[in-house]
């Protein structure tokens, strides 16, 4: 069964595919072409379409040897073609379920790519960087101004009008 080349060009994981794999992928799948057929049509050898279906499957998450693959895939694949509605049909709750569905899709994809970029933190005098989390993060507190007290030009006797020996950690924290 193929599958339409308009859905399999939307998954989010035919972005993250080579060239070569993307017309490998469009012939087996969208066009139910068989692997002899597809290594003549893109004049490629039968080892160079091996290792561009290997990389199709490692991006579709998919395990197993031999043709299990490209049945699972396959399977996979009209899955979620079956699961895909008509977008005349769909109501204001389909689509902030999709919508929510594809933000948590695009979050679980970001995070170690997120993690990796932003887990540390470089100080100036430490000769390698610090975990900003686990036992050994670093933790800041912070304090939230309703306005930015650095802009507010005051004298000094206005600015002891707000200071007592009690709040005395930062002008205006209390407000």
């Amino acid at each position: 069964m193929s599958i339409p080349e308009d859905f399999l060009k939307q998954l989010e994981q035919y972005s993250e595919l080579s060239h070569r794999e993307k017309e490998v992928f469009l012939e087996i799948f969208g066009r139910s072409k068989s692997r002899v057929h597809v290594a003549q049509e893109l004049n490629i050898s039968e080892s160079n379409l091996s290792t561009c279906l290997t990389g199709i499957y490692k991006k579709f998450c998919i395990t197993g040897n031999g043709p299990v693959k490209e049945s699972r895939l396959r399977e996979y694949l009209s899955k979620r073609y079956a699961q895909q509605k008509p977008s005349s049909h769909l109501t204001t709750d389909d689509v902030d379920d999709f919508i929510d569905t594809l933000v948590q899709e695009i979050r679980k994809q970001i995070k170690p790519y997120i993690k990796e970029k932003c887990r540390t933190m470089r100080v100036l005098d430490m000769p390698k960087p610090i975990k900003l989390t686990g036992k050994q993060g670093i933790y800041t507190n912070v304090n939230i101004l309703e306005e930015i007290t650095g802009r507010r030009r005051l004298k000094v006797a206005e600015l002891m009008e707000s200071c007592n020996h009690d709040n005395f950690e930062r002008i205006d924290l209390a407000k």
